[in-house]
């Protein structure tokens, strides 16, 4: 009969130690192998890269952890970033909102509460409300144009047309109210033809919108012009006035919703504060950009470009 000594079972003992060591080692590469894995493709998903391409340097499950982190972190700060801007946007849009629907109120309830108003100011007070009626249609309007054109939902409709003859059927639909603030509207191209291939309607809108604006914070006996210039390649827009300008900490940011430059002017100037804001919508689904320069106190001038058309008529 074999007799094994104390040094022999302290072998053994290791071995089986060792053994059990090794064992456990390899099940855990294993599940590691599988977490990572795992983790991998998590992370894939996040940055919807099915191919794992940026996951193949991955090497233990803390780096995989800590990617998967930075993914969710990039996510989060998207969401508040969205969260933030969707509050403020609401904001905004209860603010233009309430100021006509808060006129229209006060106007009809005083109508309604005083028996012995004359017709005058009934006339007066009911010409009020109609006006702040008109003021909430229109916010109303652009606030579905310019969601429709995030969405997607709009399409342009291509055409070839002069723009120097919209320019002035722009101008000629302008003059009442241009000659309220005398303000005297003129286009500058030259002779000859500006043909354009673009949506006539949306570019009609621009226009429109432009120069309203420009007549809007305009000073009076002031000019606001179109001028027309061929590149060879593409027609430059310009929208220039004699205005009040825009302060150079809001030229950065007179294309965004309802940002208004001049917080000393009344809302009762008109407009949804939304015109500009579909205007870059509209330039940037022609795939051109809309661009302003000014000086306050001495003027500003807006303008694009549009591509020519092939069209050979004069």
């Amino acid at each position: 009969m074999q007799v094994y000594t104390g040094s022999d079972l302290l072998w053994v003992f290791i071995l089986i130690i060792g053994i059990g060591v090794f064992v456990v080692s390899l099940l855990w590469r294993k599940r590691e192998r599988k977490i990572l894995r795992s983790l991998s493709k998590l992370i894939a998903i996040e940055k919807e890269d099915h191919s794992q391409r940026d996951f193949s340097q991955v090497k233990d499950v803390e780096e995989a952890l800590k990617k998967l982190f930075e993914s969710r972190k990039d996510e989060m700060d998207q969401l508040k970033r969205l969260e933030g801007y969707r509050r403020d946007y609401i904001g905004n849009v209860a603010h233009e909102l309430k100021t006509p629907i808060f006129s229209i109120q006060g106007y009809l309830d005083n109508i309604l509460d005083d028996d012995d108003v004359d017709d005058d100011t009934r006339k007066i007070f009911l010409e009020k409300a109609s006006k702040n009626t008109q003021r909430l249609v229109q916010i109303v309007s652009d606030l579905d144009t310019i969601t429709k054109y995030e969405s997607g939902f709009l399409q342009l409709e291509y055409e070839d047309f002069d723009i120097k003859e919209l320019a002035d059927e722009v101008i000629d639909s302008l003059e009442i109210q241009a000659k309220e603030r005398k303000i005297t509207l003129y286009e500058f191209a030259g002779s000859g033809r500006f043909w354009v291939h673009a949506d006539k309607f949306r570019i009609r809108q621009v226009l429109t919108n432009l120069v309203l604006n420009s007549i809007r914070y305009g000073k009076e006996s002031g000019y606001t012009k179109i001028r027309l210039s061929d590149t060879g390649e593409k027609i430059i827009v310009e929208v220039a006035d004699n205005g009040i300008g825009i302060g150079r900490d809001s030229l950065s940011r007179v294309f965004e919703r309802f940002y208004r430059a001049d917080k000393s002017r009344s809302r009762d100037s008109g407009g949804s504060g939304l015109g500009l804001s579909i205007c870059k919508h509209i330039m940037e689904s022609h795939g051109e950009h809309i661009e302003v320069m000014s000086t306050e106190g001495a003027g500003s001038v807006f303008s694009f470009a549009l591509k020519k058309s092939e069209t050979t008529e004069v």
